[in-house]
């Protein structure tokens, strides 16, 4: 199910595609959005041996990216909120992922506008926590909102 401001960012983060980005080769192209509404996206991915550190497992550098990118896109989903940057994340590591093991990923939006905080969730097919992470983020000014639609055609002032 998606929502109107979140179906608009989907489609301007489609156009991530056709671009060389960090969001899209390292964490887009490998997490398959299944929700999406405003202030919180599910999705799921399969860790593969590109994701793993030498032990084999699911590494913390992989999982903080995966944070970052869709607690961004997560924040941006509300309709009060902006371009914004990250200004901390905090992660915790409770178990530990596989090559080949299936991840659950949950966004969910707890504070939005000019300074937003999303907290991140990834399970495993147990159900078990595997990391959960807090990041906290502070809009832009105004003249960088343009930035955003002329990257992606993703108007933060229309809702």
């Amino acid at each position: 199910m998606t929502s109107g401001r979140a179906q608009r960012l989907l489609k301007a983060m489609e156009l991530l595609k056709q671009k060389t980005t960090f969001d899209h080769g390292t964490v887009l192209s490998k997490v398959n959005l299944e929700s999406v509404s405003n202030g919180t996206f599910q999705g799921s991915f399969i860790v593969d041996k590109s994701m793993c550190n030498m032990a084999g497992t699911l590494h913390g550098g992989y999982i903080a990216s995966v944070i970052d990118v869709l607690s961004f896109y997560t924040q941006l989903s509300n309709t009060d909120s902006r371009l914004s940057w990250t200004t901390s994340m905090n992660v915790y590591y409770t178990g530990v992922a596989g090559d080949g093991d299936k991840i659950k990923v949950v966004t969910k939006s707890l504070i939005s506008g000019s300074s937003s905080i999303v907290e991140t969730y990834f399970h495993n097919e147990k159900g078990k926590l595997v990391a959960k992470g807090t990041t906290s983020f502070l809009a832009a000014n105004d003249k960088k909102q343009i930035f955003i639609k002329e990257l992606l055609n993703f108007d933060v002032y229309e809702n």
